[in-house]
């Protein structure tokens, strides 16, 4: 066979996997692992590979996770924008392997968030109309005509964040996740008022705790407990900002309590963080969020709770949380339960009338952190009974492939099946056709040689 012959079968070869790839939709998609997973994980393809070491760890603790770039997610879907593509690629993989965690990796810059309309004028509370929220991708049946009511908009996914700029943050907060993780013991909780007693009546919930209440909710008072107690976990009540906590004095003076700057010198590690102050969760306003820089420190806690915009007392939510973790010890799904039974709670919403200002505690909600850690019981004990492990850690540490894929759709082994089959009988009939036209072309020149002999006698 010709060298011209050779090469005109691989260029066939290769415009019939064009072809196939056309005609079915997305089949890298197809291609991935069909098995179930627990976590995942979407940022910029800038963090993938810092991202590995993560995904590792969780394997290592019973949850298989997989990262998917915003660049793959982005290509593999047309849509109006990458907010829609996003929740539809969530809603996909929810349906297909049934996702409890999902994980965004990096700021809005690198993640864009949701900014839904939900008005903020119950209680004549300064806001703005439409709330950012990543809830939006937790909910893969997500109607905005539900915004407000009873049972609206349930979440079924937790989602969390790690809101980093730079692989060098990603790099210290995971090293951060891993080193608490695993040595990590329930100890108490150490509980900041900073509204006039207002928590007191979350003492009932906690057999060990830590009450502090009055004027020296400060970052010096805080190191001093950390120092001193075997402290766990932290819940703080008092006014905020989005770079700052606040209280009035008994003179009625405004006092700085924390600012963002004083994140980075936290003595020590713990776990969850459970800030209930306005704005003070927000990555859109002001130069700094307090909720990243506490997330981001070096010290400090590896799951931050806030809120992004005004908050009010959230007994129904906070309450909940502490009582399901305490029982359980998964921190995403603890605050998923807490979630569901508020907005099925018909003291709080009405089916018919909007109360904005109530869902918006749910709507704002930001969960800083590792949204998959389940905290052990057993501290000595890195492999609890109860987690599925798996393995095969090939299949869950999926990358993004740089190839186009029109649009999401249901692909299975059948179509590989079919597009083996295909390119196989496409590149064998080519074949046969050469060879005949070679064939037919020595009969030819053996016909006229033959000639020429009987001329020439």
């Amino acid at each position: 066979m010709r060298k011209d012959d050779s090469t005109l079968i691989l260029c066939i070869t290769v415009l019939c996997s064009l072809a196939v790839f056309t005609i079915h939709p997305n089949p890298v998609y197809g291609l991935m692992s069909s098995r179930p997973y627990e976590m995942l994980i979407i940022g910029p393809e800038l963090y993938m590979d810092e991202m590995q070491r993560f995904i590792e760890f969780k394997m290592s603790r019973g949850i298989c996770a997989r990262y998917f770039s915003t660049e793959f997610i982005n290509i593999s879907l047309q849509g109006p924008d990458m907010i829609w593509k996003i929740h539809e690629f969530v809603a996909c993989e929810y349906k297909r392997s049934g996702i409890k965690y999902l994980l965004l990796v990096g700021t809005y810059e690198h993640v864009p968030t949701n900014y839904v309309y939900s008005p903020s004028n119950e209680f004549n509370v300064a806001d703005f109309n439409y709330k950012p929220t990543d809830w939006y991708y937790g909910v893969p049946d997500w109607e905005d005509s539900e915004v407000g009511l009873l049972g609206g908009n349930i979440p079924k996914i937790a989602v969390g964040r790690l809101p980093v700029k730079s692989e060098e943050e990603l790099n210290q907060l995971i090293s951060k996740i891993i080193m608490v993780e695993k040595d990590f013991k329930s100890e108490t909780l150490l509980i900041f008022d900073g509204l006039n007693g207002a928590l007191s009546s979350f003492l009932n919930l906690f057999s060990a705790h830590h009450y502090v209440s009055g004027d020296d909710l400060t970052i010096s008072m805080l190191n001093r407990i950390l120092s001193a107690e075997e402290v766990s976990h932290i819940m703080s009540y008092t006014h905020g900002s989005p770079n700052a906590l606040w209280m009035r004095t008994s003179e009625g003076k405004w006092k700085t309590l924390v600012t963002y700057t004083d994140a980075g010198t936290i003595n020590k590690t713990y776990g969850v963080h459970y800030l209930i102050a306005c704005f003070a969760g927000a990555l859109d306003l002001g130069n700094e969020s307090l909720a990243r820089a506490l997330i981001t420190s070096p010290s400090g806690p590896i799951v931050v709770v806030a809120s992004s915009r005004v908050e009010v007392f959230d007994i129904q939510i906070s309450s909940k949380f502490w009582e399901n973790l305490s029982k359980t010890g998964d921190v995403g799904i603890s605050f998923l339960e807490s979630l569901q039974l508020y907005l099925r709670d018909q003291t709080v919403f009405s089916s018919e009338e909007p109360r904005f200002q109530k869902y918006n505690l749910y709507l704002t909600k930001v969960i800083y952190g590792d949204i998959s850690w389940r905290i052990t019981r057993d501290a000595e004990d890195n492999q609890p009974t109860h987690y599925t492990y798996y393995t095969e850690p090939d299949l869950c540490l999926e990358t993004s492939l740089n190839i186009e894929a029109p649009s999401l759709g249901e692909i299975d082994e059948k179509i590989i099946i079919f597009s083996s089959v295909f390119l196989l009988v496409i590149s064998m009939f080519y074949y046969f056709l050469v060879i005949y036209k070679q064939i037919r072309s020595n009969h030819q020149y053996a016909r006229v040689a033959a000639k020429r002999v009987f001329v020439s006698k």
